[in-house]
């Protein structure tokens, strides 16, 4: 069984040392980890997950702490309950070392927090970089191995987009197959709750701990039913031979920067060597076309959920989440009615089209982190091909598959249709098997000794 106290102490130990210029965490209770370390010890907890560490993003309660949700005034001072993820975890033996900093109610992309703070990118020593958001501290986190894994939310590409910043694997799965108890909400009909590692391997077991048993396909028929089966070992082990892979035709990479395009040509061409069998389709959706009604029923629901906060707190908030929420404040009743009957349209449009494909693949996001100096959040330039998921409710899985000339981290994204998480970590960790990327690590060093 694992030495969970050696394990905390370590932990702690590298937290005090480098997250003073990292940032990643948003609270860490030693004597709280202690404690978690201390209950660990006393169970008989074996197997791939045990005495992992893990991180927390600071919508998730952890019982008798704050849940801030990047907020200055936490949202609830004292959480009676671990939200039910969280638990899972720790129930397969994963130590929870703390929470990590958020975009202000997960309403941003860019992973800026002027309330509370931003984390840093650590794959840039002399440049401060955005982390990505807004699942941002758990991202940082793990890239700089303050943590073993972490999770996040994904309701319009949170999960994957910090994830493809940091090198790591990040697994937006189908709405509601990770039940979202003890989480504060954002979209509910977008929400979701995944897992980040530097592995997809890590990503398939904790996301199979996590799995809410009465989470299903409404009408499953036989062959959904075999499909939505998830078995960690099983999935591993598959072979990708033969999977049909949808790949982009150039037109959709109009404006993509030229290395992040480049790695996505070149894992395309290893996924090939690897079995699998590519066909070059146009989306019957536009990915694009799914970011502004995505982004309107995102506001409309932050608004109705968040509103009073606006009213009580808006002086403290952050001004880009601020404006964010009041985007919402005039979407009427009728116009969400309309969204989430389109939504059920397209969703049925594109599953029809998917049937003769496996796995979609897409770049995750068009560029490689920018200067934190240079980030314009009125512009959305990380939504492009991650907004598609969630608007048509397909799990989605980020894979690092290069770097640019100064380093920063690119990334391949794999999508599916609901219920298919399997065929996407069979493909993901083929692909990781077969290329060294996610080896790679930032130069902690160098960052301390570049100063803050």
């Amino acid at each position: 069984m694992p030495d969970f106290s050696h394990i905390a102490e370590t932990a702690l130990d590298r937290i005090t040392r480098f997250d003073g210029s990292l940032h990643a965490f948003a609270l860490v209770e030693q004597e709280w980890v202690r404690e978690e370390a201390w209950r660990l010890r006393k169970g008989t907890h074996q197997g791939p997950l045990a005495g992992l560490t893990l991180a927390v993003k600071d919508l998730l309660d952890l019982r008798g702490l704050p849940t801030a949700g990047g907020c200055r005034t936490p949202v609830i001072a004292d959480a009676p309950a671990t939200a039910a993820a969280v638990a899972a975890l720790a129930g397969v033996g994963m130590l929870t070392l703390g929470k990590t900093h958020t975009v202000e109610l997960a309403f941003g992309t860019w992973g800026i927090n002027r309330s509370t703070a931003t984390p840093r990118n650590p794959w840039d020593t002399s440049t401060i970089r955005v982390p990505g958001g807004s699942s941002s501290g758990s991202a940082v986190a793990v890239a700089a191995g303050l943590a073993d894994a972490a999770l996040g939310t994904d309701t319009g590409g949170s999960i994957r987009i910090p994830s493809a910043l940091n090198n790591l694997a990040g697994l937006k799965p189908t709405h509601g197959r990770v039940p979202v108890g003890g989480c504060l909400p954002l979209c509910p009909e977008l929400d979701t709750i995944g897992p980040m590692a530097r592995t997809v391997e890590r990503v398939a077991r904790m996301f199979g701990a996590m799995l809410d048993p009465a989470s299903g396909p409404a009408q499953p028929g036989p062959k959904l039913a075999r499909q939505s089966r998830f078995d960690p070992d099983a999935a591993l082990m598959a072979s990708p031979q033969g999977l049909v892979v949808a790949i982009l035709p150039d037109r959709f990479l109009a404006g993509v920067d030229s290395a992040v395009g480049a790695a996505y040509l070149a894992a395309l061409a290893r996924l090939e060597q690897l079995g699998a069998k590519l066909m070059e389709v146009a989306p019957i959706i536009d990915p694009p076309a799914c970011v502004e009604p995505s982004g309107l029923l995102m506001a409309a629901r932050a608004w109705r959920l968040w509103q009073h906060r606006v009213h009580h707190h808006g002086s403290e908030m952050d001004a880009g989440v601020l404006h964010r929420l009041r985007g919402g404040e005039d979407v009427p009743d009728a116009e969400i009615s309309r969204l989430i009957r389109i939504q059920a349209q397209e969703q049925a449009r594109f599953y029809a089209w998917a049937q003769d494909f496996d796995v979609v693949a897409t770049p995750t996001v068009p560029i490689a982190a920018p200067a934190l100096a240079d980030a314009d959040e009125g512009r959305l330039p990380f939504s492009r091909f991650v907004r598609i998921a969630n608007w048509l409710n397909l799990p989605a899985l980020a894979v690092p598959c290069g770097a640019n000339d100064a380093g920063l981290p690119l990334s391949l994204q794999l999508l599916s249709t609901p219920w298919r998480e399997a065929v996407l970590v069979t493909l993901g960790h083929a692909y990781q098997c077969a290329t060294d990327w996610a080896d790679r690590r930032p130069d902690l060093e160098k960052l301390l000794s570049s100063g803050p």
